[in-house]
């Protein structure tokens, strides 16, 4: 038997542009009805909402690869949910899908492809793990580092970002495809401790206090193989100064850039070394992957069964902490997948 739905939610909105980073004032919660849904359609109950810096740029809609928002418009994210009505045979009630909810406590969804909907398959382990590891970021750190980056054994890896929500997997997934050494680039004492001791990776290096250059020339005294890259800028310059022959970068991210203007990006001195010495790098957008996710699913899904990925998530609770959540990714607060708890009791099973 379905839950009762409730007569009305809560969603937040977008209430103005952010100026820059953006603020609490540049969203706004309001409350509205639960929906009805059409022929075709599904009620999923949000279970958990992911935040990441792109969403950011869909505040001033800046992607080519999302639709606009407009002021009033519910702020656009993924998350997981559980079908609660559905009146489209794809979707049973019960079911557990990760797709783009909006930050809404309900949602209304479709098997169209704007909702990029996927039937979470292994929910005999947590469901959080559906904006996590068995989701986007598990996906992206696998795609770069297998497909993008070929990384196996022999090859000497380097992750910048290492501490966030796709560098935490990163390095796992390095490790189990049997990359050694494997080494992490965080901030602070804390993070560069949480490298070593809680995500696997053989050493770390602390961008705000040790001498990174001379930190990658003690650990990679014969260069870097596979570089999978968070940041971008200075500290991609530095990898490209350092790469052996052959060597594969993944771009996944430029965070360092992301607030700067244009005409203040770095400028690369050591691009040439590209071309000398037979290396790629390469850009991705995940969404290009799609035909992949299952196989992506089942393979992560082992190895946190297995133990070979222990999944950091950062959970903050109820839905009055989006805003919060998604600022404080700028700020470097957080350490793995940053999520939000939008149901108490996401991780209910129905009862035998």
């Amino acid at each position: 038997m379905p839950d009762r739905l409730p007569a009305t939610m809560r969603q937040w909105v977008l209430a103005r542009r952010p100026d820059g980073l953006a603020v609490v004032e540049d969203f706004g919660l309001v409350t509205v009805g639960v929906p009805e849904i059409d022929d075709g359609q599904a009620l999923l109950r949000t279970l958990y909402l992911g935040v990441a810096p792109v969403m950011l740029r869909y505040m001033t809609n800046e992607t080519s690869f999302e639709k606009p928002l407009e002021i009033g418009d519910v702020m656009i994210g993924r998350g997981v949910g559980r079908v609660v009505a559905s009146r489209n045979p794809a979707f049973r009630v019960g079911e557990i899908y990760q797709a783009k909810l909006g930050w809404r406590e309900y949602a209304v969804i479709d098997d169209s492809p704007y909702f990029m909907a996927y039937r979470m398959r292994h929910t005999d382990l947590a469901l959080s793990h559906g904006v996590s590891s068995l989701a986007m970021s598990g996906f992206t750190a696998l795609v770069g580092m297998r497909e993008i980056c070929a990384a196996g054994p022999g090859d000497r890896v380097l992750v910048s970002g290492a501490a966030g929500g796709v560098g935490s997997q990163a390095g796992f997934i390095a490790r189990a495809l049997g990359a050694d050494p494997v080494v992490g680039v965080a901030g602070g004492p804390d993070k560069c401790r949480l490298l070593t001791e809680r995500l696997g990776y053989g050493a770390a290096i602390d961008y705000k206090n040790d001498d990174v250059p001379a930190r990658l020339d003690e650990l990679f005294p014969d260069g870097i193989d596979v570089f999978f890259d968070n940041v971008g800028g200075e500290l991609l310059d530095e990898v490209m100064g350092r790469i052996r022959r052959r060597a594969r970068i993944a771009v996944c991210g430029r965070i360092s850039e992301y607030l700067l203007p244009v005409e203040e990006y770095h400028r690369h001195r050591n691009l040439w070394r590209i071309g000398l010495l037979d290396a790629k790098i390469e850009g991705f957008f995940i969404y290009d992957f799609v035909a992949g996710f299952d196989e992506f699913e089942d393979r992560l899904a082992e190895w946190i069964r297995d133990g070979r990925i222990e999944p950091l998530e950062d959970i903050l609770e109820g839905l009055e902490q989006m805003p919060a959540a998604l600022i404080s990714l700028y700020e470097g607060t957080n350490a793995g997948v940053r999520m939000v708890r939008i149901d108490p009791d996401a991780e209910r099973r129905p009862a035998p």
